[in-house]
């Protein structure tokens, strides 16, 4: 039998945990993914298929979501300084019809949790009723979600590219989350 001191073990034990608490997809056979409109919180309509030619970065989140709060802040920053601000939709689908336990997000809570982060209204979605995060479960946007039997994992972010095909997932954000987005830009 191995003997595995304590350094060691928790060592290893602290690499697994980083490495595994995010699920990184960077689609090799990339999925075209359905387009989809939606409407932010200022009122305006957004339409994927009119910014076919661009990539698109879309973060799901939800209110009570510690990592969400820490991960939202710093992809809007990143957007920003990237200069590409209107290719970021950050898409709240805690709703009553995706059967989760807690009370859903309503509109008033969303429009509060993102002031507080600093993050425009204009740059932020509620799928009211789900249509857009169940179209992307549907169309392999979330495999992690999938294979632990649910429709998505808090945060997620996926980067569509300009022809709507699906280039990353992120399921789970973690150190690093900001160069994988870097790197498929």
């Amino acid at each position: 039998m191995i003997k595995i001191s304590g350094k060691i073990f928790i060592t290893i034990f602290t690499l697994f945990f980083l490495i595994g608490g995010n699920s990184v997809l960077i689609a090799q056979d990339q999925i075209q993914l359905p387009s989809f409109r939606i409407r932010s919180l200022s009122g305006d309509l957004f339409d994927s298929r009119k910014h076919l030619g661009k990539p698109l970065v879309l973060s799901f989140f939800y209110t009570r979501c510690p990592p969400c709060i820490k991960e939202m802040p710093a992809l809007y920053e990143f957007m920003s300084l990237e200069g590409r601000l209107e290719q970021l939709l950050f898409v709240d689908p805690y709703v009553k019809a995706l059967e989760i336990n807690e009370v859903p997000d309503t509109e008033r809570q969303i429009r509060k949790f993102v002031n507080s982060l600093n993050i425009p209204p204009e740059r932020v979605y509620f799928d009211q009723i789900g249509t857009l995060l169940k179209k992307m479960s549907q169309g392999g946007a979330f495999p992690k979600a999938k294979r632990m039997g649910t429709l998505a994992i808090y945060p997620t972010i996926i980067v569509i590219d300009g022809s709507g095909k699906l280039i990353l997932s992120l399921e789970g954000t973690g150190p690093g989350f900001l160069e994988i987005i870097r790197r498929v830009l």
